[in-house]
């Protein structure tokens, strides 16, 4: 298409005046995506002719905007969201309006972009629209060299840090996306409470709640984005879990995949002291294996945004790195599809731009947190290097005991905590694949769930020992090995050898 043509015709295949165009854009955007249609459970709706215009005329859209990045974008196809923006806040005058930081700010909105701007949320504009405004120049590479010269170059010692009161009413265990989201899941109970749970709780409800904004004492309300929508599925892009405690009211939080917002959200509590946090993290290089083994499966249940096509969908990756991974197929084509379509290190490498956002918030979240007495960060490794001496650490913590005042002997609570827990050691799930590969029978589920939900998980979420090996070489030739992921993995190393609290509480490792 030549540069200049407007796409907003183009983009709803109807030729109609420009006020209504916006108008019937913003309805189809909230009644003809996939992620609309998959939460009413209309899955017919997925086949109408017109959901198909609208995508390939969106995907052709998009298309556009990636060949003529550094040229000025069509001005008709992002115009509603400065026009919405000026109606509803102080910028009056479109002289004052910058799109990047006022629609689409990822420091302020993650990937979801202002709800001023775009209304509707998943839709094409927000992606398009950001995607183009962010890369000039690349607000990723810009926030990249941000964070590395905070955690190589840092001057304030440690002692002059400001050391914040805790409260211990709120027990928080906080993961990303790869990076131990099943395995804590599992910990804290998805229904009913888990082994942790029932450990850091005298009475705990019977059922999970997952609310979309809860309240921590003294400290505020956590307002998920975009009205808690990124929380339920089919969307997966952060999820909050909770059990309160009937007689001392304490509360666990499980919270995953947390999102970037301007206003206060739980990561922003805990760091402030609203009480103790096991902070899940991962070393960068085996996220990204690992998420590219689970994706590419092309499984037909769970995740629902792998199959997604309008708009496509890459979980919470950042905007670029979305426009980067989609103009592969001409923006025509879901992230399952995609991976089923290239080769292991083609694969790989859109893996680490679908990752490298989710792993930017962790290293910032674990160097800001990585003396803070109330935070304990535990590299998912030491899950499989030790897991009863890691849980012991886990519990030890919670329960402020350190290392050195502990007997020889666990308490009691601690070793009931242990046999709980062991069906969820990731050494036992691997073995029960490969018994399973070999054609036997693995029936030891958990209480209360189904052995074939756990046949599915130990076969979908734990990868083959050779697979990985033969992957990881794969992973050294990609261009993201060269510039990104050597930084990353020594990023995560030293900020977790800064952490006197793994060593007080006898962490491994």
């Amino acid at each position: 298409m030549p540069h200049g043509v407007p796409l907003w015709p183009l983009l709803l295949c109807f030729h109609l005046a420009s006020t209504q165009v916006i108008a019937n854009t913003r309805q189809l955007v909230s009644l003809l995506s996939e992620q609309f249609l998959t939460i009413k459970g209309n899955f017919s709706g997925l086949l109408d002719p017109q959901l198909l215009r609208y995508r390939l005329a969106s995907a052709a859209a998009a298309r556009h905007t990636a060949r003529h990045a550094a040229a000025e974008l069509d001005v008709a196809f992002c115009e509603a969201a400065p026009r919405m923006l000026e109606t509803k806040t102080e910028w009056k005058s479109i002289d004052q309006f910058d799109f990047a930081t006022h629609c689409c700010d990822p420091a302020k909105f993650d990937s979801l972009g202002h709800e001023k701007c775009f209304p509707e949320w998943p839709s094409w504009p927000v992606r398009i629209c950001c995607a183009h405004h962010l890369s000039k120049p690349s607000y990723f590479k810009a926030a990249w060299k941000v964070l590395a010269l905070s955690i190589f170059d840092d001057e304030v010692l440690e002692e002059d840090r400001p050391r914040p009161p805790v409260q211990n009413q709120v027990k928080g265990i906080m993961a990303y996306h790869k990076s131990g989201v099943t395995l804590s899941t599992e910990l804290v109970g998805n229904v009913v409470p888990g082994p942790l749970t029932r450990l850091l709780l005298k009475d705990p409800e019977e059922k999970v709640m997952v609310p979309h904004d809860f309240h921590v004492t003294k400290f505020g309300d956590h307002n998920s984005p975009r009205g808690g929508r990124p929380v339920i599925t089919p969307f997966f892009q952060a999820f909050t879990r909770t059990f309160s405690d009937l007689y001392t009211q304490d509360m666990i939080i499980h919270f995953s995949n947390p999102l970037k917002s301007r206003e206060p959200q739980f990561q922003d509590f805990m760091r402030q002291g609203a009480g103790k946090l096991l902070h899940l993290v991962r070393r960068p290089s085996d996220m990204i294996l690992s998420g590219y083994i689970y994706h590419r499966q092309n499984l037909t249940t769970g995740e629902e945004w792998l199959r997604f096509r309008n708009p496509p969908d890459c979980l919470s990756c950042d905007h670029e790195a979305w426009s980067d991974i989609f103009r592969l197929c001409g923006f025509r084509c879901s992230y399952s599809e995609l991976l089923q379509n290239l080769t292991s290190q083609q694969g790989l490498q859109v893996e680490q731009l679908r990752s490298r956002w989710d792993i930017l918030k962790m290293l910032e979240n674990a160097h800001a947190w990585r003396d803070l007495d109330h935070v304990l960060q535990v590299p998912m490794e030491s899950f499989r290097q030790d897991f009863n001496g890691t849980l012991l650490c886990i519990a030890r913590f919670f329960f402020s005991r350190p290392v050195e005042d502990e007997s020889a002997d666990a308490p009691p609570e601690f070793r009931q905590f242990l046999e709980e827990s062991q069906l969820h050691s990731p050494s036992f799930i691997e073995s029960c694949r490969e018994t399973l590969q070999r054609g036997g029978r693995c029936a030891a589920a958990p209480p209360g769930e189904d052995e074939a939900k756990f046949v599915y998980r130990a076969t979908t979420h734990v990868a083959a020992k050779l697979e990985k090996k033969r992957l990881h070489a794969e992973l050294r030739r990609t261009p993201g090995w060269r510039h990104f992921l050597p930084f990353a993995d020594a990023a995560l190393e030293a900020t977790l050898q800064g952490s006197p609290t793994r060593r007080i509480f006898g962490c491994p490792g």
